[in-house]
């Protein structure tokens, strides 16, 4: 039986609310995560952290799972 949905094994998140960037991660089967938030001027910095963060993710070999 393989870890998490999919065999994944661990999964990261990168949220944006408003001016807020919420980043999670942790192990795929256990609901319970670790979190970071940084709060910028604007939403658009915000967003642009985001996309850099989901970017860095995914040249260390990440997949991307979904966006919205």
């Amino acid at each position: 039986m393989g870890r998490g949905q999919s065999g994944k094994k661990k999964v990261y998140e990168v949220t944006v609310q408003d001016n807020v960037l919420v980043c999670s991660w942790g192990m795929a089967e256990l609901p319970r995560r670790q979190t970071s938030r940084q709060v910028f001027s604007t939403g658009q910095a915000a967003l642009s952290a985001a996309y850099t963060k989901v970017y860095a993710k995914q040249d260390r070999g990440y997949s991307v799972a979904y966006r919205v």
